[in-house]
């Protein structure tokens, strides 16, 4: 898949630098609920799903939404009902170009980072858009 950047886009940096280091767990048996309220309280749009400190799945808004809020079930699900269960990562040497392909390709907001084989962060589509604002906003500087 071929994605385009701008040329003043250093797509060779790894994402340590930009990756969201807050991982905030819930367990498998906490409901959905639980799980929003637990997002509303640390300001983050995903969680790792836990089972005896094991990441098991993850969860995010979006799967709220789609899978509990549209379909009009009740918030007292668990949340391993609903998480996503094949955990999509990259290593945090990865390359930001890497990233935004493997999120492209996969079709997801969201990857998990690994170092060393543990999960260490968050990387989000959100803070590929923040890399890309700085970077407008260094060059527009500079005129």
């Amino acid at each position: 898949m071929n994605i385009y950047l701008p040329k003043f886009y250093d797509t060779s940096l790894p994402i340590s630098g930009f990756i969201t280091k807050k991982v905030i767990g819930i367990d498998t048996g906490s409901t959905v609920q639980e799980a929003a309220q637990r997002m509303s309280q640390f300001n983050i749009s995903s969680l790792v799903v836990v089972d005896s400190d094991d990441i098991v799945g993850f969860l995010t808004e979006g799967d709220i939404r789609t899978k509990v809020v549209a379909r009009g079930l009740k918030p007292d699900l668990p949340v391993e009902d609903i998480m996503t269960k094949d955990l999509i990562t990259v290593d945090i040497s990865t390359s930001v170009e890497e990233a935004a392909v493997t999120m492209a390709d996969k079709g997801v907001k969201r990857l998990l980072v690994e170092e060393e084989g543990e999960i260490c962060g968050v990387l989000s589509f959100h803070d590929l858009i923040d890399i890309e604002r700085q970077k407008i906003e260094t060059h527009i500087s500079r005129e």
